[in-house]
């Protein structure tokens, strides 16, 4: 049982669970309402004691909206950064040095009732995100006094369209409409709150043109998906979350600054792809508890995303492993290496999965891309190649087979070698070879033909017969320990590809040619 003062960070009050609800509800608005005032009036008259610019009106105290002193110092002005495209004439204060008082965001004289309404909002946000006890207290009144006003104003709250992916990730809710709603939430545990403070913030921003933005994609991560194993999240919510932070970080100059400068904030799309990676690396769980949810499209997506990422992380100069606070980040070769795993482990599941003609055309053609543009063009990079990586763990299933032949076809390098200059043949003769015991096995003809089959595309393509290892072999010497090959096609194809004849595929394809 945790202690007291967990449940205290967990819920905001406890012992009135299972009180007699409305009217312990009420005394307890009351006086948390009360303390609020009380601590605004105290904040009030520092501020306009402090002023230097002129004495404040204390008949426009509306227009003033105090920010707590949270845990990191930034979130005034991220806040700020947020409301200014919007509002160009609203103003943030900073609190003096070595003074206690918070910061204050100013609203101009002539500002609406809606704009004050939308600053409570994400004040109130940004309280549930960073403060204490006391401080998130203070961000449900920002809450409650925004609600009060919508109502009384008539002022609805615009509710955002959610994709599939997002109602899983944010358990089908919405964001709280209604002064009623808002009291049920004081009954919730902080993940309930910071939930509404996710959809406070992309509401916000949206309509201020400011999104996306650090302050929204740092804290969805921190909050739905960091940790995702130990606070024990559903695994299809945190494969759902994942991808819906893939989107939020999209394709534009914010995600190239969120590659480009990791130091100053958690590299949160490393570590989102890393979540990502968790949620894949069972196979059991995936064919029990994620079987509904691996469909192809999302599939792609996350696939596309590592692929762009991958890019984007060997352009940047090369940096060592660095640490900010309690957190360390990886180094470029880690990184790389990371999402080389997660790319085979999609791939892998994409193969597995049935797909219609037209999606495989699709990841033939992404595939494609890919290698092109990070494989093929450069040379450094041939040994942590796909086809490599996919031959070095083959296990013979038929999947596999699927998965290099897909790679071949997508014009992976047949010629690639790793660091003891095998290439791909020589890997996948090998383990052929190490499972020769089983050749007599009936059930072995079908992992027969599908070597065969990959011989053969092999054969058709790029394939250089002279390359040898370090050890001095050639991948067609290490063919001939499987003369005995419980298929026998595979001994006539690399005895016409020794003589210099091509397989029947490409002599077929030659002659079918019109002229």
């Amino acid at each position: 049982m945790g202690s007291k003062k967990k449940a205290e960070e967990d819920v905001i009050c406890d012992e009135h669970l299972n009180a007699p609800k409305k009217r312990k509800i009420n005394e307890m608005i009351d006086s948390l309402l009360l303390e609020v005032e009380n601590k605004n009036v105290a904040y009030l008259k520092y501020f306009v004691e402090q002023d230097q610019t002129g004495n404040f009106p204390l008949s426009e105290q509306w227009r003033l909206v105090f920010i707590p002193a949270l845990s990191d110092t930034t979130i005034s002005d991220q806040i700020f950064h947020i409301l200014k495209k919007k509002y160009p004439d609203i103003d943030l204060m900073k609190k003096e040095e070595k003074t206690k008082n918070p910061d204050c965001i100013i609203l101009p004289q002539h500002a609406d009732t809606e704009q004050l309404i939308e600053v409570l909002e994400l004040v109130g946000a940004a309280c549930v995100f960073y403060g204490n006890l006391s401080d998130r207290r203070y961000g449900w009144s920002c809450w409650y006094k925004a609600t009060n006003l919508r109502e009384g104003n008539a002022i609805p709250k615009p509710t955002l369209p959610q994709s599939e992916t997002q109602k899983l990730a944010m358990r089908k809710k919405l964001e709280f409409q209604t002064v009623q709603e808002l009291e049920g939430l004081l009954r919730q545990r902080r993940t309930h709150w910071a939930t509404q403070a996710i959809f406070t913030c992309l509401r916000i921003s949206k309509k201020c043109d400011s999104f996306p933005n650090r302050f929204i994609v740092y804290n969805v991560f921190k909050f739905a998906l960091q940790g995702w194993g130990d606070r024990n999240v559903p695994l299809p919510r945190a494969f759902a979350m994942s991808l819906q932070l893939f989107e939020l970080f999209g394709r534009t100059k914010f995600f190239d600054v969120l590659v480009k400068n990791e130091t100053d904030l958690e590299d949160v799309v490393q570590s989102t792809l890393t979540e990502f990676f968790n949620t894949l690396r069972d196979p059991q769980r995936i064919q029990t508890e994620l079987a509904t949810v691996l469909t192809f499209d999302r599939l792609m997506t996350s696939l596309v995303f590592s692929f762009v990422y991958q890019v984007k992380v060997h352009k940047k100069a090369r940096t060592d492993q660095i640490k900010i606070k309690d957190y360390t980040i990886k180094s470029k070769a880690d990184k790389l290496e990371e999402i080389s795993q997660l790319i085979l482990v999609i791939l892998k599941l994409l193969v597995s999965i049935p797909k219609s003609k037209a999606e495989k055309q699709q990841l033939k053609s992404k595939l494609a891309l890919y290698i092109n543009i990070f494989e093929l063009k450069r040379v450094s990079q041939k040994p942590n190649s796909l086809l490599l990586r996919a031959c070095t763990s083959h296990q013979g299933t038929p999947n596999e087979f699927k998965l290099i032949k897909l790679l071949l076809k997508a014009g992976a390098d047949p010629n690639a070698v790793d660091q003891q200059r095998c290439s791909p043949l020589h890997l996948l003769a090998k383990s052929e070879h190490l499972s020769s015991r089983m050749w007599d096995d009936p059930s072995y003809s079908t992992r027969a033909e599908n070597f065969t089959a990959i011989v053969r595309v092999i054969f058709d393509g790029r394939f250089h017969q002279d390359q040898v290892n370090l050890s001095g072999q050639s991948a067609l010497e290490c063919l001939k320990p499987l003369s005995s090959y419980p298929d026998a096609e595979l001994s006539r194809l690399v005895g016409n590809f020794s003589q210099g004849v091509r397989p029947l595929s490409c002599i077929a394809a030659k002659e079918s040619t019109p002229l």
